[in-house]
Parts: structure tokens; C-alpha cells; sequence
């Protein structure tokens, strides 16, 4: 067989059994594809009107408004393109070197460099059609904005393709040369390009914040230079989200020939990196594989001869001190153990974690840089705070349902054993929710903490503001976490397929309804002490108390019921062990 003919084979297999499994989900669960379908539906709609009211107000800026949206334009093509390439990166490594699909396929008489072109597939359709939905009500609206003609959105259709593409080869190719020759001169490349990375961010949030002094002494036409010279390096004419752009905009514009151009580029630069993957890089493919299961075994045998010279189980640490106070269990510690190092040995879970964290770190404390001179004006710092807000909570979403939904479906064929143990799958469940709850829920408390005082909040409304956080962390968790339970999926290894099922979306879906009813209660004290009512000022005062408690209130119902019932259902399944009769 040639190489083609078993990358189809390949695909035909898994292509037959996802439709097998969608059309049985589709026969048993009639009410939840339905609930799908409405909201992805309800997305397309809210979403067009969003887009184009949001691109509409940018292109009415007088002097500067066309030069905004073509930035703004720029802009969200860089961060789609650098998404893309992070998300299959990840998706593609995790299949590849932690999946254990890839061993089993390697003992089959296939060529490796089959299983590697279909890995490269595979994380391409996984990774590509989440953006392309999200992507779609924006290329509706920018045509929209523009008036450009009908076939404008049949030919970013066609060239998206590509655009998509792009991002995948160049991690398959990215993948694959890091892990073959990780360590010694590779090691150090990597180490150099994160220390430059970190090096460029701090001067880019240096140059934004001498741009933004520098701009208040300026005419227009320099502060615009001033303001929008720290992202110059997004319309880079190297960069592929630049061609994206400068096509979407040529063809908007109804320049058909020089958009062309800038899509042909895009194909075969598409093109090339593909051959590349094909022709060299899937070379590297067994032996890449083999590198890294040597190294992993290396480190487990290492591992084990130090545990076994240190003798049994200790505790350092706060699980030492919780132990010797007698508010931990021994059992209880060592599951905690057990999925803190899970999470830690699979960089798939925590290095993403880590840089969507530490950018929100960042982000928080430049908050006040956004608007240094509007940022005392009372109604705008409190839309800029109850903004800040949902951007964490919908991050927060974001990072929950990809991680800590799939983390009990992880335990896979495994979980016989934790439910035949004494510890039981009841107190398996509420160990992980506390865990994952307290550090998710204390390192957003510390973020919002940071905001605040960035933003100058006074006590009481910090307060608020962390309590609020702390509370949207409680029940996206218990939410992600319980839906794990009630839609597991035992056989798949890759947390990015888990997440990709019906219980995935669903929980995606019941996480963005929780924070809008989440935040239509938060935002009711800061409007009425500011908007409303229209009378007196003391009669507002006088009622503030009561409405904030009254939002607060809402607020703790609505965590009680969204977080609540899932976890009761859950808890409820597994101690009559239902679960067991799936593995």
C-alpha cells in the first residue's frame, strides 16, 4: 500500500466510527443535540449582531476610523493564527507521545509515516473547526461593514481552508524536530527563544506605556502612529495572518486580482509545509516516538529507584502540616498526590494553564494603562471593571471545561480500582473538587485582587469583586467537573477529544449561560448607584446596601443551583456505580 492509500485507510476507519458514535449520541440523546444545535444557532445570530455593531462603531471614529478596523482586523487574524498554532502543537504532541493510540497503530503493519500524516489530520479537523465557527459571524460582518459584493464570502471560505492549514503543518513540523532532538543544543534554543519571548513582551508593554504619555502632547496623526506602533509586528508582511488580511480586506474593498495574490500565497505556503511534513518530517517520525519513550521510562525508573531508597510514602509541606493537625486523611493526601503529579507530568494540561495565567497577570497589571486619563471618571472605571470581569470569567470558562472537564474521563480503564478501594468514588470526586477548586479559585481571587487595585476600587467593592470570582470559580469547576462525571468517555486518552464530544460542547454551552445570568446580577449594584434611579443621590445611597446584598444573593443561588445539581447528580451515578459498566 502506498502512503496515501494508508493515510485513507486511516481515515476512513476513524471517520466511520465518529459517525457511528455521533448518530447513536444523536438517537439517545434527541434533547441534548437539540440544545446544541439551538445555541450554536443562537451564537451564529448573537455573534454577526455583536461583530457588527462592534466593527460598525470602530469604522465611525472620525479622522482614525477606517485605520482602527483595518488594525482591529490585523489584530484578530494574528491572534487566530497564533491560537491555531499553539492548539494543534498541543493537541498533536498529546496524541502523538502521551496517547496510546499511537503504540498500538505502530505494531500494525502501517508505515509510521502514515500514523504521523494522520495525527497532522487529525489535530487540524479537532483544533480548526471551533475557530471556523467562531470565525464565521466575523467575516460575515466585516463584509457587512464593507458593502463588499456576495462572492467576497465564497472566496474566504475557499482561501480559509489554507489559512487553517497553515497553523497545523507548522506544528506537525515544530513537534516533531522538538522532540527528536530535544536536549543539549535544542534545549537551549527552546530555553533562548522563551527568555527572548519574555524579554520582547516587557519592552512591548514598555513601549505601550511610553506611546500612551507620549500621545497626549501629540497632533492626531502622530499619537495614531504613537499608540499603534507596538503592533506594527502583526501586519509583518512575513506573517501569514498579514496575507489573511490584507485578502480580506483587498476583497472587501472589491480589489479581486490583489487578493487573489495574497490567497495564492497562502496556498502555497500551505502547500509547501505540507510536502515538508510528507516528505521529511514524517521520517523523524518512529524514532522521535522511540526518543521520547526511552526518556519517559528513564525518568520512571529513576523515580521509582529514589522512592524506593526513601522508603514509604512522606508528606512535605502544607500536606505535612494539614496531616499532623488531622484535617487530611492519609488516603485523602495521597489522591491529591496523585492527580497534583498528573497534571504535572503531562505538559499538554499545565503549560497551557500556566501561559493563559500568566497573561492574565500581566493584563491585570497594566489594567490601568488602558485609559490613564478617563480612568477616574466613575461610569467608565465601572464598565471598565465589570468588562475586566467577564473576560476572566469567560477565560475561566474557557480553561475549565478543556481541563477539568475531561479530568475524571482521564482515570480511564483505571477506575475500577479506584472504586473497588475503601476510599470510594464519592470522596474521589469531592477530593478533586476541592483541589481544583481551591487553587483555581484562590489564583483568580489573587487576580481580581490585583485588578481591583489597579483599578482603585475602594474596600467594599473589592470585596465584591473577589467574592464574585471566587464564586464563578466554585461553580464553573463544580459545573466542568460534574459533567465529566455525568458524560465521561473512558476510551479516548486525548483530553482535546474528550472535550470535543456532546458533554463537552453541552458543558461549554451551560458555562457561558451560567455567566450571563452571573453577571446580569454583578453589574445591578455599580448601574444603580451610578444610573440608577434618577432621583435623589441619599435615596440611592440608602438603597445600595440593600441591593447589593440582594445581588449577592442572586449571585450565591445562582452557584448553589448551576454547580449544585450537577454535583448531586453526579455523586448520585457513582455510588450506584454506574460508571463501572462503561470501561
Amino acid at each position: 500500500m502506498t502512503l496515501a492509500s494508508q493515510v485513507n485507510l486511516l481515515r476512513r476507519v476513524h471517520t466511520q466510527a465518529f459517525v457511528t458514535k455521533a448518530l447513536g449520541t444523536l438517537k439517545h440523546s434527541k434533547l441534548m443535540c437539540l440544545t446544541i444545535g439551538l445555541f450554536l444557532a443562537a451564537y451564529l445570530v448573537v455573534g454577526y449582531f455583536m461583530f457588527q455593531r462592534g466593527l460598525g462603531f470602530v469604522a465611525g471614529v472620525p479622522g482614525v476610523g477606517l485605520l482602527l478596523l483595518e488594525r482591529v482586523i490585523y489584530m484578530v487574524f494574528f491572534f487566530f493564527f497564533t491560537m491555531l498554532v499553539f492548539s494543534n502543537a498541543v493537541l498533536l504532541y498529546s496524541s502523538i507521545f502521551r496517547g496510546k493510540e499511537t503504540a498500538w497503530l505502530l505494531t500494525l503493519p502501517l508505515d509510521p509515516r502514515a500514523v504521523f500524516c494522520w495525527k497532522v489530520v487529525e489535530s487540524f479537523v479537532v483544533s480548526s473547526w471551533g475557530l471556523a465557527v467562531l470565525s464565521a459571524p466575523l467575516l460575515l460582518s466585516i463584509g457587512r461593514t464593507f458593502r463588499a459584493e456576495p462572492d467576497f464570502y465564497l472566496k474566504c471560505t475557499l482561501v480559509y481552508i489554507p489559512f487553517m492549514v497553515l497553523p497545523a503543518t507548522l506544528a506537525g513540523v515544530a513537534v516533531m524536530l522538538g522532540v527528536r532532538f530535544w536536549g543539549g543544543v535544542g534545549k537551549t534554543l527552546a530555553w533562548g527563544l522563551l527568555a527572548f519571548s519574555l524579554y520582547k513582551m516587557g519592552a512591548g508593554i514598555a513601549s505601550a506605556r511610553e506611546s500612551a504619555a507620549l500621545a497626549s502632547g501629540m497632533d492626531l496623526s502622530a499619537a495614531m502612529d504613537q499608540l499603534l506602533g507596538h503592533s506594527a509586528v502583526m501586519v509583518n508582511r512575513l506573517l501569514p495572518s498579514a496575507w489573511m488580511g490584507d485578502m480580506v480586506l483587498l476583497w472587501a474593498r472589491g480589489y479581486g486580482a490583489h487578493g487573489w495574490f495574497y490567497g495564492l500565497l497562502l496556498l502555497s505556503q500551505s502547500l509547501m509545509l505540507g510536502w515538508i511534513c510528507v516528505a521529511g518530517v514524517s521520517r523523524l517520525c518512529y524514532s522521535g516516538w522511540n526518543l521520547s519513550q526511552r526518556r519517559k521510562a528513564t525518568r520512571t525508573g529513576r523515580k521509582r529507584r529514589t522512592t524506593a531508597a526513601d522508603g514509604p510514602l512522606e508528606f512535605t509541606g502544607p500536606l505535612r502540616l494539614l496531616k499532623r493537625t488531622g484535617l487530611i486523611r492519609r488516603d485523602s493526601a495521597a489522591l491529591i498526590i496523585k492527580d497534583i503529579r498528573e497534571f504535572i507530568r503531562d505538559p499538554a494540561q499545565w503549560v497551557p494553564c500556566a501561559i493563559v495565567f500568566t497573561l492574565l497577570f500581566v493584563y491585570a497589571a497594566n489594567l490601568n494603562r488602558a485609559a490613564a486619563a478617563d480612568i477616574q471618571q466613575p461610569k467608565f472605571r465601572l464598565v471598565l471593571t465589570y468588562l475586566n470581569f467577564g473576560v476572566c470569567c469567560l477565560t475561566l470558562s474557557t480553561l475549565t471545561t478543556r481541563f477539568i472537564f475531561p479530568m475524571f474521563s482521564l482515570e480511564g480503564r483505571r477506575l475500577w480500582i479506584l472504586g473497588l478501594a475503601p476510599v470510594g468514588l464519592a470522596r474521589v470526586l469531592r477530593l478533586k473538587l476541592g483541589l481544583f477548586a481551591g487553587i483555581i479559585g484562590t489564583v483568580t481571587c489573587l487576580l481580581m485582587l490585583l485588578s481591583g487595585l489597579r483599578l482603585g476600587m475602594g474596600p467594599l467593592e473589592l470585596t465584591v469583586y473577589c467574592v464574585g470570582i471566587v464564586m464563578m470559580s466554585l461553580g464553573l469547576t463544580t459545573l466542568s467537573l460534574g459533567l465529566g462525571v455525568l458524560f465521561p468517555n473512558f476510551t479516548d486518552p486525548s483530553p482535546a477529544r474528550v472535550v470535543s464530544g456532546f458533554g463537552g460542547t453541552l458543558c461549554l454551552i451551560l458555562n457561558f449561560v451560567y455567566i450571563l445570568l452571573f453577571m446580569g446580577a454583578f453589574i445591578v449594584p455599580g448601574f444603580w448607584r451610578i444610573w440608577y434611579p434618577p432621583g435623589n443621590l441619599d435615596s440611592r445611597v440608602a438603597w445600595y446596601p440593600w441591593v447589593l446584598a440582594g445581588a449577592v444573593g442572586v449571585m450565591a443561588l445562582l452557584t448553589a443551583v448551576c454547580a449544585g445539581i450537577p454535583y448531586f447528580l453526579s455523586l448520585k451515578r457513582m455510588k450506584r456505580l454506574e460508571l463501572l459498566g462503561k470501561l
